[in-house]
């Protein structure tokens, strides 16, 4: 009989250094963070350790490094850098890897570098030697960041480095853009990392392709995911529960067509919320034709 996850009694792990590592099992994605070293080049460098911190109201990522990482180094004179997202490919890997490994300049890492360099579309964000890096030409999507030096984690502590990076932009290729404002049905290939275990591999996961789960559409109030999804269309334009308690008769398929036509009424109104009476009144002027 074969053994399966839960098998056996419980044991504590030690709370090592690195415990999410040595201690335990953590799954997750990494981003390619680029910055300019003081030599004028662009330093590639993995993270796994990249998380979103702030996401309603402020818009961040927390990045855990080194204190003394070619990228620390980089951010704490430049202030800025870009998180590159790319998809699964096992070929490149072993090139990740490599990137990621501590006490190599830029310069003595970028034979190891499987991806092009160019520049960021963004105006004022141009490669310039001194502080705004190249992007990966491979990546389907990049974080444009700042690092908010106000937040009350601070980068100079002896280890780790704690960067709260403000979100400048994001980057996405045509095809994804599409995607998530339609409602596809498809998500990149993000490849998966176990980290580096037993000092002498670095783990991956076979990446297969996406699937999704309906969620349930008979639990808790209607208006609830009417909230969610109406909140996430423009950053300045708020729905209040109300208004979407005034939704829940609208049928599922077409639920994100017409959030959108009352937030572009919204915005031609110069409104930053929608509240129950907006949504009444753009009924009214829907029926009327």
């Amino acid at each position: 009989m074969r053994r399966g996850p839960a098998d056996g009694d419980w044991v504590e792990s030690p709370l090592r250094d690195n415990w999410y590592q040595s201690s335990s099992y953590w799954a997750s994605t990494f981003g390619l963070v680029t910055t300019v070293d003081q030599d004028g080049q662009t330093n590639v460098a993995p993270y796994q350790l990249s998380f979103p911190f702030e996401v309603i109201g402020g818009r961040a990522v927390l990045l855990i490094s080194r204190p003394d990482s070619n990228t620390a180094i980089n951010l704490r004179r430049t202030g800025v850098c870009a998180i590159n997202y790319v998809e699964a490919k096992r070929k490149e890997l072993k090139h990740i890897v490599a990137l990621g490994f501590p006490g190599q300049t830029t310069a003595e890492k970028s034979p190891d570098n499987p991806y092009s360099l160019t520049g960021s579309p963004t105006p004022g964000r141009a490669p310039d030697g001194r502080r705004f890096p190249h992007l990966l030409q491979e990546a389907f999507q990049v974080y444009e960041c700042t690092w908010d030096t106000e937040q009350p984690l601070h980068a100079d502590q002896p280890a780790p480095a704690y960067f709260v990076l403000r979100l400048d932009r994001i980057l996405l290729r045509e095809r994804w853009a599409k995607n998530l404002e339609e409602g596809g049905r498809a998500m990149p290939r993000l490849p998966i990392t176990y980290g580096f275990r037993g000092g002498t591999r670095f783990w991956f996961a076979k990446v297969r392709k996406p699937f999704w789960i309906d969620t349930p559409t008979d639990r808790g109030p209607k208006e609830e995911a009417i909230l969610y999804e109406a909140n996430r269309i423009d950053p300045d334009v708020r729905f209040t529960r109300e208004a979407c308690q005034q939704l829940t008769g609208v049928p599922r398929p077409f639920l994100k067509i017409a959030l959108k036509g009352i937030v572009k009424k919204a915005k031609e109104r110069g409104l930053t919320e929608v509240d129950v009476d907006f949504v009444r009144e753009v009924d009214e002027q829907r029926r009327a034709g």
